[in-house]
C-alpha cells in the first residue's frame, strides 16, 4: 500500500512546514497528520475536507469547504448530505465522517461556511507560510489525528465496495447488463479520476494569485446571495444540464425492419408530395416575389413623408434627415429602405401596371366627392386657412352635369374645328345655379369676353401673344393693351346696364320723357341721383348748360364708354359751351380721334398746367368736381393721385378709373411720370389683396370682388389659384375658358406635384393644369366615365405648345386616359364594343382621338387596349379581357383566356353551382350614336355580355371561324384545345343527364382516354405519354374525365344486366358488358401509370369508382 497510498500519489496532498521533516505518509483517502510546529493542515477528501482550527485560513477542496463555526452544520458528498456535531476543540473529515460546512462542489452544494479560505495554484494540497500563533499551531494536531482515524476506519468496506461498482461500470458499459440499474450519479473511480484531473487543470492553469481568487471568489459569493441565489444549488443545476455519455439507454435505436413494400411505396409517395408541395410553395413565393420587382416600385419613404405632410406631422416641403430614404420619421426609423435614386437611369420615375411611366403621381387622384377637392393642392386654403363654400350636394351635381353637357359640346366643336362660346355658355350656368355664388363670378365672365373678344375670337388665338416671356416684345405689349381696353368695355358696360336698371325702377324720378336715348337715359340717372342727394357732396354747386348738369353729363358718359356721344354734345352746343370752358371741345375731340386715346404733346400740356391751376388756385367750393374729373381722364393729370375724392365711388368706379388712365406705350418715349400701365394697375390690386383679401379675411363684397379684379387685371393664373379654395368647379371652368383661348399659362407636371399655382424661371405664373381636371373628374367619373374623358381631353389643348412643354401636356393627357380606363374598366365605353355580327363600334375615346395629339392613333389605342386587357386578366374578369384583346385584335390571346375559363367549368364538380362570369357593363349608347348603331336585328348588343363560358366560347370560335384572317393569326393547339374543352363540357352535361351511352361516345371521340385499347399495353402507355404532353388546361381535367367515363361504364353495364334475356339480345349485352369491364380495367391501369399527376384525392376517386364498377 505505501506505493498505491504513499504521499506522491495523484491524490495525495502534503503539508510543508518550516522545519524539516515534518511530513508524514497516510492514506490516499485520509488527512495527513502534521508536525505541531507547522504552519498550515493539510487535508484531502475525495468527498470530505478536513478542519482547521484557523478559521481565516482554511484551504477548501474540491468537494467540500471547511469552516471553524461552531454548531450544527451538513455537509454535502458524493453520496448525499451528512449532519454532525461539532465538539470543541476537534474537527475530523473523511469520506463519510464529519465535515464543515463548505462552499459548493462539483458534484452537490454545501452549506456556506461563515469564512472562506484563499484557494491554491493545487486543489489537493495547498502549502502555507507559517502565519499562525501558537494556540493554533497546539490545536492542529489534534484536529487531524482525529481525522485521520475517522478516515481510517472507514476505508477498508468503502474501497472493496468503490473498486467493485468500478469494475461493474467497466463492464456493464461494454455490454454488460447491470449497468441499466446503477444510478446516474455514481461515478467510477475512473470517472472521478478523470474529472478531478480535468477540473484540476483548469484550476492550475488559471493562474489566478491566491489573494485574488479569494476576493473574487468571495465577492461573488457575497453578490449571489445578496441577491438571493444559492451558489451551490445553481452549479449543481447547470452540471445537470451537461450532456450524457451515450449509453444503452439514449443510443439511436434502429428502425425494425419492415417487409411491407405497399407500405414502403406509401411513405416515399407522401415525402414525394411533401416534397413537391413545399417546392411548389418555394416557386410560387419566388415567381411572387418576381412579379412585385417588376411591377411594383414604390418609393415607401416618399409615401411616407406625403402621408406625414397630410396629417401634420411634418412640415411641407421639408428637406431634413428625416425625409431621407430610410430616415428617421415621425413614428421611428422605416424599416424599409427607399431604393437607390440612380437605379436604372430613373431616378423619380415610378412603374405603372401598363409599363414604364414618365409621371410619378397619379394624374387624376382617388375617386371621390365634395369640397375635398379644395385641399388637393397644398398652396389653396392651407396658407390662407380658407374654408371652402359649402354647397348642396344635388346643387352640385345638377351643376357639374349641366357644365359636363357644355365641355362635351365644346370637344364636338372642335372635332368639327368650329368656334365655340365657352364663355357665353359657362356664364349661363354660373349665374343660373343656385348655391352662394357671387354676381362677380359672373361679371368676370363679361369682362373675359371682352378681354378675348368671343365671337371673333377662336379657340387658342392668344397663346402665341401670352405666352411670349419678353416683357416688351410686341406680342407681350399687344395682350396687355386687349386687356386694358377689354376690362374698361366691361367696366363701362356694367355701369350702363346698372344705369338703365335704375331708371326703369324709377320712372317717376327719371321723367325720361320723349326717345330713350343714350344721354337722355343719362340725363334721367342723373335726376335720380341728384333727387337722392347723392350726385354732389354739399355746399358743392354744379355748373348748369341748358337745364342739365352738364360736367356731370360729360363724365357719366365717359364713365358708360360713349365717348363719341359726349363729343358730340360738346360740339353741338359749342357756342354755349365755350362760354362754360372754351378748350374742352379741343381736348375731347382729339381724346376721341384717337384709337389709343392718347393727347399730342402740346395739347397734354395745356390740359395739365389748366388741370393744376384749377386745383391750386381757384376754390373748391367754386370748382365743379365732374368737371375736373373729366379733366382728369382725358388728359391724364396727375397721376400720382389715381382717385376722385369729391365723387362718390365704388370699387368698379375705381378700378375704372385706373384702367382709363393705363396706357401701354413704349416706356422709352413717355416721360417717367407719365408712365402708367398694366403693370401698375395689377401692382394696386395686389396691394389691395395683400390688405383687405389676406388670411382668409373676405374684405368689402366677399372673395369675389378680389377674383374679379384679378380677372380684369390680367392676372388670370393667380385668379385661379385664388377662387379654387372657394368653389373648386368655378374655377376649373373659369380655367378651361382660359386654357381654350391661350390665356393661362400651365405648368409642367413634373415640376411640381402638389402646388397649383407655382413660378418659372422668369417668375412669370402659371398652373396646374392637367392634375386640376383630373383631381376635378373624382366627383363624376364613376358615374359618368364619358363626361371624364371630355374634360381629360382639354389637357391637349396645350399639346400645341412650342417646345418639351407641349409635348408633356400631350403626355399628361394620354397618361390621364389610361389612368381613367384602368381605374374605372369601362372598357366598352371607354375603348370600344363588338356587335354580334362582328362589327366594331368606336369607344369613347376613339371618337376623340383628333384632339388627342397623337402621331399614330393605331399605335395607341392598341397598347393602352393591351394594357388594359392584362389588367382585366390579372382581375379575373374575363369578359373584359376577351373584349379588350379582341380589340386590340390579339386574337391568339383570346382563345387562351376562353381555354381556361372553360377549363374551370369544366373542373367543376357534377351538381355543384356552376362556374358564372362578370357579365360586360352594358354600353351607354349616346344620341349622337344612336343612328350609326340601328340594327335592324338588334345585333347591337355586345358580344360578350354574357355570364356562361361556354356561350362566351361558342360566340366567339363561330366568329373567329368565320374571318380567315382572324382564324390565322391563332396557334393551333389554342384551338385544338378550346374545341376539347368544349366537347368536353358537352360530355359533362351528357353526364349529368344520365346519358351514359351518348356520353362515353363523346369522350371516345376526345383520344384521351385509353377506350379501345383492348387491355394492350403499349396502346395504354401511348395514351398516357400522351397525357403527359398535353397544356394544363387540358391536363387538369383527365381526372374527371376519367371518373366520368368509368361512372358511366358502371351505370351502363348495370343497364344492361337488368334487361331481361329475349331473343339473342341476352348474349348481345352480355359481350357489350364484357367490353365495358375491360374498357374500365384499362382506365385503371391508364390511371395508375398517370397517378402521380391526378392528385391523390382523384387517385382515391378513381379506385373507389373502380371498385363499384367490379374492376376489382
Amino acid at each position: 500500500m505505501s506505493s498505491l497510498f504513499s504521499t506522491s500519489s495523484l491524490f495525495n496532498t502534503t503539508a510543508t512546514s518550516s522545519q524539516p521533516a515534518a511530513t508524514s505518509s497516510s492514506s490516499i483517502f485520509s488527512a495527513p497528520a502534521s508536525n505541531p510546529q507547522s504552519s498550515s493542515i493539510p487535508s484531502i477528501s475525495i468527498t470530505g475536507t478536513t478542519g482547521s482550527s484557523q478559521p481565516e485560513q482554511q484551504k477548501p477542496s474540491l468537494f467540500s469547504g471547511l469552516g471553524g463555526g461552531g454548531g450544527k452544520y451538513t455537509s454535502s458528498g458524493l453520496f448525499g448530505s451528512t449532519q454532525a456535531q461539532q465538539t470543541s476543540g476537534s474537527t475530523s473529515g473523511g469520506l463519510f465522517g464529519r465535515v464543515e460546512p463548505a462552499s459548493s462542489t462539483g458534484f452537490g452544494a454545501t452549506n456556506t461556511a461563515t469564512t472562506s479560505q484563499p484557494f491554491g495554484s493545487s486543489l489537493f494540497a495547498t502549502q502555507q507560510p507559517n502565519q499562525q500563533d501558537n494556540a493554533q499551531n497546539q490545536q492542529q494536531p489534534q484536529d487531524s489525528q482525529n481525522a485521520q482515524q475517522g478516515g481510517k476506519a472507514r476505508q477498508p468496506a468503502y474501497f472493496e465496495n468503490l473498486l467493485e461498482k468500478g469494475r461493474k461500470r467497466t463492464h456493464d458499459a461494454n455490454g454488460g447488463p447491470g449497468f441499466r440499474d446503477l444510478p446516474s450519479l455514481q461515478l467510477g473511480l475512473s470517472d472521478i479520476a478523470k474529472r478531478v484531473k480535468d477540473l484540476g487543470g483548469v484550476g492550475a492553469g488559471a493562474g489566478v494569485p491566491r489573494q485574488g481568487g479569494k476576493e473574487a471568489d468571495s465577492k461573488a459569493h457575497y453578490l449571489l446571495a445578496a441577491s438571493g441565489v444559492n451558489p451551490g444549488t445553481t452549479r449543481r443545476d447547470l452540471d445537470s444540464l451537461a450532456e450524457e455519455r451515450p449509453t444503452s439507454l439514449n443510443l439511436p435505436q434502429p428502425a425494425e425492419w419492415d417487409p411491407d413494400t405497399h407500405k414502403y411505396v406509401e411513405q416515399m409517395h407522401e415525402r414525394m408530395t411533401t416534397k413537391m408541395i413545399s417546392e411548389g410553395l418555394e416557386r410560387a413565393q419566388r415567381k411572387f416575389d418576381a412579379y412585385l420587382e417588376e411591377h411594383v416600385d414604390i418609393n415607401w419613404e416618399l409615401q411616407r413623408k406625403k402621408i406625414y405632410e397630410h396629417f401634420g406631422l411634418m412640415p411641407k416641403g421639408s428637406e431634413n434627415a428625416s425625409d431621407l430614404p430610410g430616415g428617421k420619421g415621425a413614428f421611428g426609423k422605416s424599416s424599409r429602405r427607399g431604393r437607390s435614386t440612380k437605379q436604372s437611369g430613373h431616378s423619380s420615375m415610378n412603374r405603372s401596371i401598363f409599363g414604364q411611366s414618365s409621371i410619378q403621381r397619379s394624374v387624376i387622384g382617388t375617386p371621390g366627392m365634395g369640397s375635398s377637392n379644395a385641399a388637393l393642392f397644398a398652396d389653396d386654403g392651407a396658407k390662407n386657412n380658407i374654408t371652402p363654400v359649402a354647397q348642396d350636394d344635388r346643387l352640385l351635381r345638377e351643376k357639374q352635369r349641366r357644365y359636363a353637357e357644355k365641355v362635351q359640346n365644346l370637344n364636338r366643336a372642335r372635332i368639327d374645328e368650329t368656334s365655340y362660346p365657352v364663355l357665353q355658355e359657362f356664364k349661363a350656368i354660373e349665374t343660373q345655379s343656385g348655391g352662394e355664388c357671387p354676381r362677380q363670378l359672373g361679371d368676370a365672365y363679361n369682362a373675359l369676353m371682352e378681354i378675348a373678344a368671343e365671337g371673333k375670337a377662336k379657340g387658342r388665338q392668344y397663346a402665341d401673344d401670352y405666352l411670349d416671356e419678353a416683357p416688351n416684345s410686341g406680342k407681350a405689349v399687344k395682350i396687355r393693351k386687349n386687356v386694358i381696353n377689354g376690362s374698361r368695355r366691361c367696366l363701362e358696360k356694367a355701369f350702363y346696364d346698372q344705369i338703365e336698371g335704375l331708371v326703369a325702377k324709377n320712372p317717376k324720378e327719371a321723367n325720361i320723357g320723349g326717345v330713350p336715348t343714350t344721354i337722355n337715359k343719362l340725363r334721367a340717372y342723373i335726376r335720380i341721383r341728384a333727387a337722392r342727394r347723392d350726385l354732389i357732396p354739399d355746399g358743392v354747386e354744379l355748373k348748369v348748360l341748358n337745364d342739365d348738369y352738364c360736367w356731370a353729363l360729360i363724365f357719366f358718359l365717359l364713365r358708360s364708354g360713349f365717348v363719341k356721344e359726349a363729343t358730340e354734345y360738346v360740339t353741338t352746343s359749342k357756342n354755349a359751351f365755350s362760354a362754360v370752358d372754351r378748350n374742352f371741345a379741343t381736348y375731347i375731340t382729339e381724346y376721341a380721334s384717337k384709337p389709343d386715346r392718347r393727347l399730342g404733346l402740346k395739347v397734354q400740356d395745356h390740359i395739365s398746367r389748366e388741370y393744376q391751376k384749377r386745383t391750386r388756385v381757384a376754390p373748391e367750393s367754386q370748382s365743379d368736381p365732374y368737371q375736373l374729373a373729366c379733366y382728369k381722364i382725358i388728359g391724364r393729370c396727375e397721376l400720382s393721385k389715381r382717385s376722385i375724392d369729391t365723387i362718390s365711388q365704388d370699387v368698379e368706379d375705381w378700378i375704372w378709373l385706373q384702367f382709363s388712365l393705363a396706357r401701354e406705350v413704349s416706356r422709352v418715349d413717355e416721360n417717367a411720370g407719365d408712365v402708367f400701365g398694366l403693370e401698375e394697375v395689377r401692382e394696386t390690386i395686389h396691394e389691395i389683396g395683400q390688405r383687405h383679401f389676406s388670411q382668409g379675411a373676405e374684405g368689402m363684397g366677399g372673395y369675389g370682388t378680389f377674383f374679379f379684379l384679378q380677372i380684369l387685371g390680367g392676372m388670370f393664373e393667380q385668379a385661379v389659384s385664388y377662387l379654387y379654395s372657394y368653389s373648386y368647379v368655378a374655377t376649373v371652368h373659369f380655367a378651361i375658358a382660359l386654357d381654350y383661348y391661350g390665356l393661362l399659362r400651365v405648368s409642367d407636371f413634373s415640376v411640381d406635384e402638389t402646388e397649383l399655382l407655382t413660378f418659372n424661371t422668369k417668375q412669370l405664373p402659371q398652373i396646374s393644369f392637367g392634375r386640376m381636371l383630373g383631381f376635378y373628374t373624382r366627383d363624376f367619373r364613376a358615374a359618368n366615365v364619358e363626361a371624364a374623358v371630355d374634360y381629360l381631353t382639354l389637357i391637349c389643348l396645350n399639346a400645341d405648345l412650342p417646345g418639351q412643354l407641349g409635348k408633356s401636356q400631350a403626355s399628361l393627357c394620354h397618361e390621364a386616359l389610361r389612368e381613367l380606363v384602368l381605374e374605372t374598366r369601362e372598357f366598352a365605353q371607354l375603348l370600344g364594343d363588338v356587335r354580334s355580327d362582328g362589327s366594331r363600334l368606336k369607344g369613347a375615346i376613339e371618337r376623340r382621338l383628333k384632339l388627342l395629339a397623337l402621331s399614330d392613333t393605331d399605335e395607341f389605342l392598341k397598347i393602352i387596349t393591351i394594357q388594359a386587357a392584362s389588367v382585366a386578366d390579372d382581375a379575373g374578369r374575363i369578359t373584359d379581357a376577351v373584349l379588350l384583346y379582341h380589340l386590340a385584335e390579339d386574337y391568339d390571346n383570346v382563345i387562351t383566356i376562353i381555354n381556361r375559363a372553360l377549363s374551370e367549368t369544366v373542373a367543376t364538380e357534377i351538381g355543384s353551382e356552376q362556374l358564372r362570369l362578370q357579365p360586360l357593363k352594358p354600353r351607354a349608347i349616346g344620341q349622337e350614336e344612336q343612328a350609326q348603331q340601328q340594327q335592324p336585328d338588334g345585333s347591337s348588343l355586345s358580344l360578350v355580355t354574357v355570364d356562361d363560358p361556354i356561350t362566351l366560347a361558342r360566340n366567339m370560335i363561330s366568329l373567329y371561324n368565320a374571318n380567315a384572317m382572324h382564324y390565322q393569326k391563332i396557334r393551333p393547339m389554342n384551338r385544338e384545345a378550346c374545341g376539347l374543352l368544349l366537347r368536353m363540357s358537352e360530355a359533362k352535361s351528357k353526364v349529368a343527364t344520365g346519358q351514359w351511352s351518348e356520353a362515353i361516345d363523346t369522350i371516345e371521340s376526345l383520344n384521351l382516354l385509353p377506350l379501345k385499347a383492348h387491355a394492350s399495353i403499349p396502346a395504354i402507355r401511348a395514351s398516357a405519354t400522351s397525357f403527359n404532353a398535353l397544356p394544363q388546361t387540358m391536363s387538369r381535367n383527365i381526372g374527371p374525365l376519367l371518373l366520368w367515363t368509368i361512372t358511366c361504364i358502371g351505370r351502363l353495364r348495370e343497364s344492361l344486366a337488368s334487361r331481361e334475356f329475349a331473343g339473342g339480345v341476352g348474349s348481345t349485352n352480355k359481350e357489350i358488358s364484357d367490353g365495358l369491364l375491360g374498357s374500365a380495367r384499362d382506365l385503371m391501369v391508364f390511371a395508375g401509370l398517370v397517378k402521380y399527376r391526378l392528385g391523390e384525392r382523384v387517385w382515391e376517386a378513381v379506385c373507389g369508382v373502380g371498385g363499384d364498377v367490379g374492376v376489382y
